[in-house]
């Protein structure tokens, strides 16, 4: 059985959508490993016990992380000690995204960029899992969002009729129904978002400060040997 915990990020001309997948026991050793850095970092840096790893507040020294603020360095071996505990442990990475415009010139009544993006990463781990074992399944835990109810009446019409994509999929291999959390108390979700923000920034932020880039050249070296699956679709 595997898990995969999805999350979102935009902005007003991409969207994407990414899932950290992994078994139940590495997601254990994980959590284990997340508990050892914040404990590092509350030790070090006066930072919450129970703090959440949140990319753009991490690395902005905003919210729970104001401690951190100028403190790019610091906040920089953060993330990439939670990127490599995160690697070290087996999570595999799928993103998907979506180009907005182009997506609403095409269609006269277009899905939602957030709804196509993530029928994709649903696709996605479908195949994942079905690679991996025939017989396996998968829960998917995604982040709370306003639009949930919206969602799992798209996924039960995925699995009885089939998903928009070529090849049309009915994600058999993915239990019903989908799960929504709060990101606050899963170490999955935090996993994803810190993985997620890398990929955004990599794909859509132009930081000119040589420092600036080569941490985040940093950052995406420590996720894509765990990348399994990364394609942004133009319509």
């Amino acid at each position: 059985m595997l898990i995969a915990y999805v999350d979102e990020s935009y902005d007003r001309d991409f969207y994407f959508v990414g899932a950290a997948v992994a078994t139940f026991e590495q997601w254990h050793e994980l959590e284990g490993h997340f508990t050892a850095i914040r404990r590092r970092t509350a030790h070090e840096h006066g930072t919450p016990d129970s703090i959440e790893f949140h990319g753009h507040e991490l690395m902005g020294g905003t919210g729970p992380w104001r401690r951190m603020r100028g403190r790019h360095r610091e906040a920089a071996g953060i993330s990439l000690a939670v990127l490599g505990a995160a690697g070290a442990c087996g999570v595999q990475y799928i993103f998907r995204g979506v180009d907005v415009a182009r997506l609403n010139a095409r269609f006269r009544y277009p899905r939602t960029p957030h709804a196509v993006a993530f029928g994709h990463v649903l696709e996605q781990i479908d195949h994942l899992v079905g690679s991996r074992d025939p017989e396996g399944e998968a829960i998917v835990v995604a982040d709370e969002i306003t639009t949930h109810v919206e969602h799992q009446r798209a996924f039960a019409g995925y699995q009885e009729f089939g998903t928009a994509g070529d090849p049309s999929s009915r994600l058999e291999h993915i239990s019903a129904p989908l799960n929504f959390a709060s990101s606050r108390s899963s170490d999955g979700l935090q996993t994803i978002d810190m993985a997620l923000y890398v990929h955004f920034r990599r794909q859509r932020v132009e930081n000119p400060h040589p420092a600036a880039q080569r941490t985040l050249a940093r950052q995406w070296a420590s996720i894509v040997p765990s990348i399994v699956h990364v394609h942004n679709w133009t319509p």
